[in-house]
C-alpha cells in the first residue's frame, strides 16, 4: 500500500484563464510485485471547477532484471470500494536498468471527480508483465483548472457511470467521453454503390478506421502549432466573447497516420483483363491532436 497525502500547493490568476495546481506527494512507497495503491487526499477546494487536464507524474527506480530494449506493460485504474474500480488508462513504460524516469498518466476524469464531487479514494497502478516490484521514489499530480462555473456538464461520479472502455467501444455514449483515439470502421465496397468501386474484385471489405475523441490540453498533439493552437483558445475564450468574435478553435482529431491498401479491379478499358493498383491513404493507422 502506497498512502500518499497530497496538499494544494499553488492557486492563482484570474479566473478565465486556466491556472496549475499542483498536488504533491510524499516519497515513502511500498508495494506488491504485481500492483501498488496510492491513496490520494486531496484540499477542499470552493466552488465549481472546470478541469482542463490532470496528469499523474510518477519517478520510478531503475528496473536492474529488465532486458535492454525490454518494455512493461501498465494499467492505471481508480479504486473506490472492494469491489468499486474504474479503468483510467493503460501505458507502455520505457524504464532503464539504471537510472530513474519519470512516467505520466492521464488522470483528467478522475481529478474533475475529486474536485467537484470531493471523492478521496485511491489509485492501483498494475503491471502485467512485471518480473519485481516497480519501486515508485517520487509521485504527484498536475492539473490544469478554471476557477468559475463550468461551462459544460461536468463528468459523472465514478459511481453512476459505466466502466470506461478503449477505442473499440461502440457505445455512443462513451465515445464522446473519450480522448483522441482511432476506432475501427469497416467499409464494404458494394455497401457504397459508386460505379467506380464496382470494379473492384478484391478485397471485398476491409478496415479503414476513423479518428474520433476529446483533445484536452498536451494530449497527443500533432505538432507544436496544435499545442499553441489549443493554448491561445483557453485565453480567447474570454475576450472573444466580450469582443462579439468567433473564438480561435482549439486542436481537433484527425488522421496522423494513413496507409495505402492494394486494390484489384477490372481493367476499364480490357474488361477480360485484371489490374492491381495501390490506393493512397486509405487506412487510418494513427491519430492525432491537430
Amino acid at each position: 500500500m502506497m498512502e500518499v497525502y497530497l496538499s494544494t500547493r499553488r492557486s492563482s490568476h484570474r479566473n478565465y484563464v486556466p491556472h496549475l495546481v499542483s498536488f504533491d506527494v510524499g516519497t515513502n512507497f511500498q508495494g506488491s510485485d504485481r500492483s501498488s495503491m496510492i491513496e490520494l487526499r486531496f484540499a477542499n477546494q470552493s466552488g465549481e471547477l472546470e478541469v482542463e487536464s490532470g496528469e499523474l507524474k510518477l519517478l520510478i527506480s531503475p528496473v536492474p532484471s529488465l532486458a535492454e530494449s525490454e518494455t512493461l506493460q501498465v494499467r492505471l485504474y481508480g479504486v473506490f470500494g472492494p469491489k468499486q474500480r474504474q479503468f483510467l488508462e493503460e501505458r507502455t513504460l520505457y524504464l532503464s536498468q539504471n537510472r530513474t524516469k519519470w512516467c505520466e498518466f492521464d488522470v483528467s476524469e478522475a481529478v474533475q471527480w475529486w474536485l467537484n464531487d470531493k471523492i478521496n479514494f485511491k489509485l492501483e497502478l498494475v503491471c502485467l508483465n512485471c518480473k519485481s516490484e516497480l519501486n515508485v521514489r517520487r509521485a504527484y499530480v498536475n492539473a490544469l483548472i478554471f476557477k468559475e462555473a463550468l461551462r459544460r456538464k461536468r463528468s459523472a461520479s465514478p459511481y453512476d457511470q459505466t466502466r470506461r472502455t478503449d477505442c473499440r467501444s461502440t457505445s455512443s455514449n462513451s465515445k464522446s467521453k473519450m480522448k483522441c483515439c482511432r476506432h475501427n470502421m469497416t467499409v464494404t465496397f458494394k455497401d457504397l454503390r459508386f460505379p467506380e468501386l464496382a470494379s473492384i474484385v478484391q478485397p471485398k471489405s476491409y478496415e479503414a478506421g476513423y479518428c474520433q475523441g476529446r483533445c484536452p490540453p498536451n494530449y497527443n498533439y500533432a505538432t507544436n502549432h496544435s499545442r499553441i493552437q489549443t493554448l491561445v483558445h483557453q485565453m480567447d475564450r474570454k475576450f472573444a466573447k466580450q469582443q462579439s468574435r468567433n473564438i480561435i478553435p482549439k486542436a481537433c482529431c484527425s488522421p496522423s497516420r494513413l496507409e495505402p491498401l492494394e486494390i484489384i479491379r477490372v481493367d476499364p478499358y480490357n474488361s477480360a483483363k485484371l489490374i492491381v493498383e495501390k490506393w493512397e491513404n486509405m487506412q487510418v493507422t494513427e491519430c492525432a491532436c491537430s
